[in-house]
C-alpha cells in the first residue's frame, strides 16, 4: 500500500519488511527480491539492510544468493558487523559441507576484525564447523573459548554437544567433561541441554547413562519436551528388547497420542 500510494520507504521500513519476509520463508522469496531492488536503488551500502538481505535469502531458500551478497559486500569494502557474520555463518551451516571453505574464509575475517571473543559468533562458528562436517574443529574452538576464559552459554553447550554426538564413542570423555561444565554453570535443569546430553550419551555408546539422565529429569520434576522424548526413545530403540518396559513407561506419560505419533515419525525419519 505504501508503494501504491507513492510513499517512499525508509531503511527502518525496509528492515522490518525483510524481517517479516524472513519469518514467512520460501513462499515470500519473490517479495524479498522486490525489496532487494528497492534497497539497491536507494540504500545499497546500508550494512543493516544488507545483513537483513543475507538472512532473508537464506530463510527463503536461496542460501547461495546470501553468499553472493556477502561477497559483494566485501568486494565493495563494506565492513560486516557481528550480525552479518552470524547470518552468513547460519547460511553456510544450512548448506553444509559444500560451503566449508567459505566458512573457513569467513572465520579468518572474523579473526581479522577481532570479533573472535564474541560468544554469539563463537557459537555460530562451532555450529558451522559441525554442520559442515568438521566436528573436531568445533571442539577445538570450544576448548579455545574455555582456555581464553570466555563463558559458554546454553547455545554453546547445545552446539558443542551436537558436535560430540556426531563424533560418537571416541568423543565420550569430551562429552563427560562438557556435562561437568554444564553442571558447574548451573544449567543442569535446562530441558534443552538435558535432551542434548541424552542424545550425546546414546550416540557415544552409553545409552544407560541417557536413561539415567532421563529418570533424573522426571524425579526432579523437569518436564520433557518432544526432543527429549525423541532422544530417549531413540536410545531405547538402540538398546532393544532389554529396554522395552522403559519404552512402555514413557509411552504412558507422553502428553497425548498426537505428540507420540509426531515423536515416532521423527524417530523413523532418523533412519537406522
Amino acid at each position: 500500500q505504501m508503494i501504491a500510494n507513492n510513499i517512499k520507504p525508509n531503511n527502518y521500513t525496509l528492515s522490518g519488511t525483510l524481517t517479516a519476509i524472513s519469518s514467512l520463508g520460501p513462499s515470500e522469496l519473490e517479495k524479498g527480491k522486490q525489496i532487494h531492488q528497492v534497497i539497491t536503488q536507494n540504500f545499497s551500502s546500508d550494512i543493516k539492510l544488507l545483513t537483513a538481505l543475507v538472512q532473508m535469502y537464506n530463510n527463503c531458500g536461496d542460501p547461495n544468493k546470501s553468499i553472493e551478497l556477502y561477497d559483494q559486500m566485501i568486494a565493495n569494502n563494506i565492513t560486516p558487523n557481528e550480525i552479518t557474520y552470524i547470518n552468513i555463518l547460519t547460511t553456510i551451516s544450512s548448506i553444509g559441507p559444500d560451503a566449508l571453505e567459505k566458512g573457513k574464509q569467513i572465520h579468518q575475517q572474523i579473526t581479522q576484525h577481532k570479533f573472535d571473543s564474541n560468544v554469539i559468533l563463537l557459537n555460530s562458528l562451532i555450529q558451522m564447523y559441525n554442520k559442515c562436517g568438521e566436528p573436531n574443529k568445533s571442539i577445538e574452538l570450544y576448548d579455545q573459548m574455555i582456555a581464553n576464559s570466555i563463558t559458554p552459554n546454553q547455545i554453546t553447550f547445545t552446539n558443542i554437544l551436537s558436535a560430540v554426538s556426531n563424533l560418537g564413542p571416541n568423543a565420550l570423555e569430551k562429552g563427560k567433561q562438557i556435562h561437568a561444565q554444564i553442571t558447574q554453570h548451573k544449567l543442569n535443569s535446562d530441558v534443552k541441554l538435558l535432551s542434548s546430553l541424552i542424545q550425546m550419551y546414546n550416540k557415544c555408546g552409553e545409552p544407560n547413562k541417557s536413561i539415567e539422565l532421563y529418570d533424573q529429569m522426571i524425579a526432579n520434576n523437569i518436564t520433557p519436551n518432544e526432543i527429549t522424548y525423541i532422544n530417549i526413545l531413540t536410545t531405547i530403540s538402540s538398546i532393544g528388547p532389554d529396554a522395552l518396559e522403559k519404552g512402555k513407561q514413557i509411552h504412558q506419560i507422553t502428553p497425548n497420542e498426537i505428540t507420540f505419533i509426531n515423536i515416532l515419525t521423527a524417530i523413523s525419519n532418523l533412519g537406522p
